[in-house]
This record gives structure tokens, sequence and C-alpha cells, in this order.
């Protein structure tokens, strides 16, 4: 999923044993995670799925499979994700 200025595209990992949320910046390539489960911790082994932005771009939500547990994230300095 691009965000709204199309500077960042995020993604889920695909059958990995860490689920979370990555994203590359468009300019140059960086990569960087957004969260990530871990090791051996209660969400290991799960899928990340449905990925989403508020309308305002302020809250990034993103949900685990098996749990069915949705996360709701915001940025420390009250921006937009890009």
């Amino acid at each position: 999923m691009f965000g709204p200025t199309r500077k960042f595209l995020y993604f889920c990992e695909d059958g990995g044993s860490n689920p979370g949320v990555y994203a590359r910046y468009g300019n140059d390539g960086t990569y960087f995670t957004l969260f990530q489960a871990i090791s051996g911790g209660i969400y290991s082994g799960d899928e990340t799925v449905g990925i989403a932005l508020s309308p305002d771009n302020k809250r990034f939500y993103a949900g685990i499979q098996d749990y069915g547990v949705i996360f709701e994230f915001t940025r420390d300095d009250g921006k937009s994700f890009e």
C-alpha cells in the first residue's frame, strides 16, 4: 500500500515466522520496520493482514490473522503517515 504522498510503500511479511509491517522509501529504497513480533512471542508464526490508514492519515492499522487482533499506531510527533 502506498502512503498518501506516495513516498513510502508499506507492506506485510509473507510466510515469515515474525509477522510485521515494513516500509520502503521510494526515492532511495531505504527499508525499515514499523513493527515486528518478538521471536518466540505470542504472535510469532502468525500472519500480518489488512494494513490501512485512517482518512486523515494519522492512524495506521494492521491485523494479526490467527489471533484476530487489530493494532492502531500513531506517530509520536502527531504528524500524518506519509
